[in-house]
């Protein structure tokens, strides 16, 4: 698993729009605010900032275009569930 997983996991708690953004831009790829605020139902007030925390943590980057992407990979994500729920159980 990568260490800017780890930190993200250790840092961010699921549920909060930090994390709820971060995952979904791990799983779509880059996508503008509007973009992330319609297709997860969070409202544009709450994703921006939730943007600007996570570019701050650098577990995102910013595109040319104005969109975001994640740094940490879905597939990350996807292993670390594998490894600490579904294997151990």
């Amino acid at each position: 698993m990568s260490s800017l997983l780890d930190k993200a996991l250790k840092d961010l708690r699921p549920g909060t729009s930090q994390f709820k953004v971060l995952v979904y831009l791990a799983f779509k790829g880059p996508a503008s605010p509007n973009q992330i605020s319609e297709e997860t139902g969070i409202s544009p007030g709450t994703v921006r900032p939730a943007l600007r925390a996570l570019l701050v943590k650098k577990y995102l980057s910013q595109r040319r275009d104005g969109s975001y992407q994640s740094k940490i990979a879905f597939t990350d994500f996807v292993s670390d569930i594998y490894l600490n729920y579904i294997r151990k159980s």
